[in-house]
């Protein structure tokens, strides 16, 4: 062992291989690594976990944290149950394992495939590699070659069945009618035939405690569970109905195929252009007939807007509410000479979700215009007062004194538990102490040093923030000096210096609204 550097012992599952690999959980695979390690007396163990991550990718949290300790000279040995764990891609496998790990004078082994990399007879590893990548490809082009062909016979191959339809107890890749939710379906049909907008229907089925499609899930399955579909089980948004009287499943079809992965190695879904969907038709009950859906679709066509007047909005995406954090919206009163004023989006969908506060558009406008100037003549007249003053209300540089004596107090901590940890395996060496009170203490040391390198870890990119955010009130100040006094505030005023304003349902001592405003790169000042 190098000046008690660490043993670092690496342990991988993705749900895939939970399929398969009974024998490989986390918790087995940690247990056959530390006995590994006991036995060969490799001490200073600490373990690096990526549970439920691919490997056919090496963009994983617990590979990327072994990573930046092996970047900074802490790591001596890496050890892994065997190849597959390390990698099932056999580039980058034979990357880390040729090149990567002696490159950092990082010796690797592999126990059941019998590598080593400070010996010689790994000529076989590249095979390994090969094979590891070869079965993630075929259970990836398994899986998909499945979907695919339940597609082309018609079955229904989604997680949950849409709103309307359960799956059926015998044959979980047909949908039947539930006659409960589907008497739903055909009332928002109806509803919207009658000439009902969508927030009246949405109105209309909140009124009578209709359940929304997420609640239902939630329900029945226990999917779903959000703060926010507790509290309002029954708020419809406008786009579940929108998607109800658009989803031709409604009429006994089942499409598939609309989105796929790009490749084995990654997870994330792309849309498929509609020439490679897949439809069956007559698969199953209709809810709606053919005649009440094609109606529905030409109502929409009609109802879509060819004109819209414009009505300038210089904060558009910039405006917070501070009750609901939603957006607030701009209402235009040709009536009342054109009056403008903006508020709460999240009250003028429902009442109840927030409170009725809005702030007029003439008001925010020269509030802001004001604003900005003041920053402006503060920039203007000395930039070492202009930091200092910034640094000091975001209390910078106390901050960074303070997070870096957690990292001196708990490098220190560390220092202690490594030396304990090794004098714990000498006396267990020399039999002073039990097998079991060995592993023991072992565990506790184990954890303590995971929180304390955890909390190294998160104090180091702290003072990274913290050091950014001074290198921004620079970058603030280099902006902001390019800009005159403001006299008529424009769009790109607001875009260029404002992150977003935020408008309180409280009001100042002058009876007006209290605004926060976050400017980019500094935040509120």
């Amino acid at each position: 062992m190098k000046d008690n550097k660490i043993t670092a012992l690496y342990c991988r599952i993705s749900r895939e291989d939970e399929l398969t690999e009974v024998s490989s959980s986390i918790e087995t695979q940690k247990a056959y690594l530390r006995r590994y390690a006991n036995q060969n007396k490799y001490d200073n163990i600490r373990y690096y976990i990526d549970d439920g991550h691919s490997g056919a990718n090496f963009e994983r949290p617990g590979f990327i944290a072994l990573k930046n300790d092996i970047e900074n000279d802490l790591i001596d040995i890496v050890i892994t149950k065997d190849l597959s764990r390390l990698g099932r891609d056999y580039l980058n496998t034979g990357y880390y394992m040729e090149h990567y790990f002696p490159m950092h004078d990082v010796r690797y082994i592999a126990i059941n495939d019998q590598v080593d990399t400070d010996k010689n007879d790994n000529d076989f590893a590249p095979f390994r590699n090969i094979m590891n990548e070869w079965y993630a490809r075929d259970i990836s082009q398994k899986i998909r070659s499945a979907y695919k062909t339940k597609a082309l016979n018609g079955e229904f191959t989604g997680p949950y069945p849409p709103y309307g339809y359960d799956k059926d107890p015998l044959d979980r890749h047909k949908l039947v009618v539930n006659h409960k939710q589907s008497e739903i379906v055909k009332r928002i049909y109806q509803l919207y035939i009658d000439g009902n907008s969508l927030y009246r229907i949405s109105k209309i089925l909140k009124q009578d405690k209709v359940l929304t499609p997420r609640a239902e899930l939630h329900k029945i399955q226990g999917v779903y569970d959000s703060e926010f579909i507790k509290k309002y089980p029954y708020d419809w948004a406008t786009q579940s109905i929108l998607h109800i009287l658009g989803n031709e499943e409604y009429v006994g079809k089942i499409i598939c195929n609309r989105h796929q992965t790009s490749s084995f190695k990654s997870k994330k879904l792309k849309q498929n252009p509609k020439t490679d969907w897949i439809v069956s038709s007559n698969k199953h009950e209709h809810i709606i007939d053919k005649n009440q859906f094609d109606s529905v679709r030409q109502l929409m066509l009609k109802k879509k807007k060819t004109t819209q007047t414009n009505h300038e909005n210089i904060f558009k995406g910039k405006l917070r509410c501070h009750e609901c954090g939603k957006t607030f919206s701009l209402a235009f009163r040709p009536d009342r000479g054109g009056h403008r004023s903006l508020a709460c989006s999240t009250y003028r969908c429902d009442t109840s979700r927030c409170t009725s506060h809005y702030i007029t558009y003439d008001y925010l406008r020269n509030y802001l215009t004001e604003k900005i100037n003041d920053v402006i003549m503060t920039c203007q007249t000395n930039k070492t007062k202009f930091v200092k003053q910034i640094k000091n209300q975001k209390s910078l540089d106390k901050r960074i004194i303070e997070y870096e004596q957690t990292i001196i107090k708990s490098s220190d901590r560390l220092n202690e538990v490594d030396e304990l940890t090794k004098k714990l395996f000498e006396k267990y060496v020399n039999d002073k102490i039990s097998e079991d009170k060995f592993y023991e203490l072992d565990i506790s040391y184990d954890s303590e040093k995971i929180r304390l390198v955890k909390l190294i870890r998160d104090t180091e990119s702290n003072i990274t923030d913290s050091k950014k955010e001074v290198n921004d009130i620079d970058a603030f100040y280099e902006l902001i000096r390019q800009y005159d006094k403001v006299t008529d505030l424009k769009r790109e005023h607001i875009n260029s210096l404002v992150d977003k304003v935020v408008i309180h349902e409280k009001k100042n001592k002058l009876n007006n609204r209290i605004i926060d405003v976050y400017f980019v790169l500094i935040g509120m000042i």
